[in-house]
């Protein structure tokens, strides 16, 4: 293996992925707003404002904008009411995630432009898209979680001193972060206001922390109907003991799912990006297998390999993703809907299997997801139709390289050939490579009319060698014509379409699995929240079941 090629491979593996674990933590570390003065907080107004304007360019082209919104809604849901911050946070997320995925994917397919790297650099850049992506926001999310626990705490004691909600909250803010110190501030707003009722809902609308409305909803009982002691102590500062526990809980599960996948990407990725360092490695010790790696052997193998790493890398991830806070919109799926040729499919579909139709809605309801099964349908449809233009494309990509390599490359002569001297072996090769090209088209052709023009050329004059090369020329020249799309293989692809139409289905059913087994946890809250409410003497069913909503 030369210099390069260990050059790129360390550089891929030890720095590219590993580079964007530290640009992280210098954000995390940066980013945390806190009361300073001088010249850091002028560097630092400086800095946001620069970023305000590049978030205001962006926005204005239609592409970075869709992408940039599907990040921004993310962040508004930790900065409620904040613009601006989510604006800055949105673009540093943005820009982060732009420039370490081209300084990666750059670096692996423009060092060596091939088949292997090209599909290297796309699985590159969408793994740690989305690994930047949770790791910024989730870090924002635990971090709101920890300060809530602060925040809970100092609330507690300052309604032990005054035993006034408001009061308390207001004075618990110093000292918080910064997301925290913005939903304690909408919090005290919505409990000083004068439509108390709307200003709830619309704050539970907006917001999609589930421990947060439940704080809301315990604050808004002791203002409405009063607090009581039981067992000795308020039942308001007994309720935050209670929530303290499950953040803490939600905190510990949090850190024991990124101590159990930490690694996990890397590992993964970590199979395919030194593949075509691994093949000039694996020629460079053995010739011979040249013809294995750039053949259709070579092309299945790593095209195999692509596919697996890719398809573990999105399980992982969904086992690791528990939580889905924002519901999807759909958009593309919703406009193809409404065509008139694809509507009419839909309607003979969802008519003749209603009843499946049924109980798919009812399992995309219990799941929360936002997709109706005809989009469902849809997306089926278009990934098997994705996966058969994919794979044939494929097919046609493995005859076209086969036929490069039978007119541009000829494997090492065999032991008839020894004898002569590296120049005249080339000589041979090139002789070879030349006749190929001029008969590869030709209708008729035999080992005689060959052998005849390479006698007439006089070459070479030994008539053993003249036949030898003859039935090489033959022999690449066959195999030249039988590299076209044959029947099987184009039944291969409709196989692969087909199973690709069930794999949108097969995902669901694996997100259901992964409920289930979290519904453990959820029905432990649940039996928290009815804890924590058992003693209010104002509840009511209903207003259980509500309570229940917000953590379901």
């Amino acid at each position: 293996m030369d210099k390069q090629l260990l050059l790129m491979t360390g550089i891929a593996l030890a720095v590219v992925l590993p580079i964007v674990i530290v640009i992280l933590h210098d954000i995390d570390r940066k980013d945390k707003r806190k009361d300073n003065f001088g010249a850091s907080l002028s560097t630092k107004k400086n800095k946001n404002r620069t970023l305000f304007r590049i978030y205001s360019v962006l926005n204005d082209f239609p592409p970075a904008q869709t992408y940039m919104k599907r990040i921004r809604r993310r962040y508004e849901i930790l900065y409620p009411g904040e613009e601006r911050e989510t604006a800055i946070q949105t673009v540093k997320t943005t820009l982060v995630t732009w420039l370490t995925c081209l300084l990666a994917a750059g670096f692996v397919y423009l060092r060596k432009p091939n088949f292997n790297n090209f599909w290297v650099g796309i699985i590159l850049i969408y793994v740690i898209h989305n690994e930047i992506i949770g790791f910024m926001i989730h870090r924002t999310e635990t971090r709101l979680l920890e300060d809530m626990v602060i925040f809970l705490s100092e609330v507690r004691h300052n309604y032990h001193v005054n035993r006034m909600v408001d009061d308390s909250i207001r004075n618990a803010m110093e000292g918080l972060g910064y997301e925290m110190k913005v939903h304690a501030g909408k919090l005290y707003e919505i409990l000083v206001s004068n439509n108390l009722r709307e200003e709830i809902a619309k704050y539970n609308a907006a917001t999609h922390n589930k421990y947060l409305k439940m704080f809301l909803s315990l604050c808004v009982g002791v203002l409405e109907y009063s607090d009581k002691k039981v067992h000795g102590q308020f039942l308001f500062t007994a309720n935050i003991e209670n929530l303290k526990r499950e953040i803490n809980m939600e905190l510990l599960k949090r850190k024991k799912l990124s101590f159990l996948f930490s690694g996990v990407t890397f590992v993964t990725i970590a199979a395919i990006v030194p593949i075509d360092a691994i093949k000039q490695f694996g020629i460079s010790m053995m010739p011979e297998l040249d013809t294995f790696y750039n053949g259709k052997p070579g092309i299945i193998l790593v095209t195999t390999t692509l596919i697996t790493t890719l398809a573990v890398y999105v399980l992982n991830n969904y086992l690791k993703e528990t939580n889905q806070f924002l519901p999807k919109e759909y958009r593309y799926l919703k406009r193809l809907e409404k065509v008139k040729v694809i509507k009419r499919a839909l309607d003979n579909y969802t008519e003749k299997h209603y009843g499946k139709t049924i109980l798919l809605r009812d399992t995309l309801k219990q799941m929360g997801e936002t997709i109706s099964p005809r989009q469902l349908l849809l997306r089926r449809m278009i990934t098997s139709m994705l996966a058969f233009i994919l794979s044939l494309l494929l097919v046609f990509y493995i005859h076209q390289n086969s036929r490069i390599l039978i007119l541009t490359r000829v494997p090492d002569l065999s032991s008839e050939f020894m004898v002569m001297n590296q120049s005249q072996q080339e000589m041979v090769k090139e002789t070879i490579r030349s006749k190929v090209n001029a008969y590869k088209d030709m209708g008729d052709l035999t080992k005689e009319k060959i052998l005849q023009e390479l006698d007439g050329e006089k070459t070479f004059y030994n008539t053993r060698l003249n036949e030898s090369i003859a039935e090489r020329i033959l022999d690449r020249v066959i195999q030249y014509r039988q590299e076209y799309l044959k029947w099987y293989e184009l039944i291969l692809c409709f196989g692969i379409a087909f199973i690709a139409f069930y794999i949108p289905y097969w995902m669901v059913l694996f997100k259901k699995k992964i409920l289930q087994m979290s519904m453990e946890d959820e029905v432990n809250q649940f039996h928290s929240i009815i804890y924590m409410s058992m003693y209010i003497d104002h509840i009511t069913v209903k207003d259980l079941l509500e309570e229940l909503e917000l953590f379901a």
